[in-house]
């Protein structure tokens, strides 16, 4: 698996923590030159510092919500290793606790800029860079919110369910391209977000609803990401893929 990615050129959305981080580990451990993208600059000097191949992650401190953030990621991947071949999208957010009757119309259209909109963005700025590079990976993170809904919190659920549409007709538009694109939905994950959302005990019992008896970590998604980057993933385009050791409910 250290081979796995030679010569793809990535860019990670969100790669100052939790997912983020996790996935730009691990690209760049199997061989991905790596663009590491946030808005949180100590994030990622902390990327940067324990990332296991260093010599092959740079950062750029870029806002994935406007397309001046996007463009400049992108273009730190041409500027640094001339191209890109693979673009995870994994910025997004949440703060439970509003309805739709509660929420102000900037809340609505803040989380979904957010969760949905620097999709849509990160795209736009990497689609044509990708195809004059012969083509590659999109892998967008969406959330189990966004498949089977969460109380409380609407704007996320759309904009989650938002990607996973985005993500089928990316695919469908740029095949032609060589481009594919596949969402995965993550489950219960123990990241920087859930740790703020969360109470232990409610993070306890999503770990005991799991069938595999443990609470969802980073390098879980980070390794399918790798996976469908891969010519392993080849095959694998316009899916939705769910990971959520087991449990289906109860988010």
């Amino acid at each position: 698996m250290a081979n796995q990615l030679d010569g793809r050129i990535a860019v990670v959305t969100a790669g100052g923590g939790g997912i983020g981080q996790a996935t730009a580990w691990l690209l760049a451990e199997r061989g991905a030159s790596v663009i590491a993208a946030d808005i949180d600059a100590a994030g990622l000097d902390n990327t940067a510092r324990n990332c296991p191949a260093p010599e092959r992650l740079r950062t750029v401190v870029a806002d994935a919500t406007s397309l001046a953030g996007a463009e400049s990621a992108v273009d730190a991947a041409v500027k640094g290793f001339g191209g890109l071949n693979v673009l995870v999208n994994v910025v997004g957010g949440s703060r439970p606790g509003k309805t739709v009757v509660d929420l102000t119309l900037e809340e609505w259209d803040g989380w979904v800029r957010l969760n949905l909109t620097s999709t849509f963005l990160m795209c736009k700025a990497a689609i044509p860079i990708m195809a004059a590079s012969g083509g590659g990976s999109i892998v967008n993170i969406s959330s189990g919110a966004g498949v089977n809904a969460m109380k409380k919190n609407p704007a996320y659920v759309a904009a989650k369910g938002g990607v996973i549409s985005l993500t089928k007709a990316l695919a469908l538009d740029h095949a032609e391209q060589k481009i594919r694109a596949n969402v995965i939905a993550p489950g219960a994950i123990l990241t920087p977000l859930m740790k703020r959302n969360r109470r232990q005990d409610e993070i306890d019992w999503m770990a005991n609803a799991t069938l595999v008896g443990r609470i969802g970590m980073p390098h879980d998604i980070a390794a399918m990401v790798a996976f469908l980057s891969s010519d392993d993933g080849a095959f694998v385009n316009g899916e939705l893929i769910n990971i959520h050791g087991g449990q289906k409910a109860g988010i």
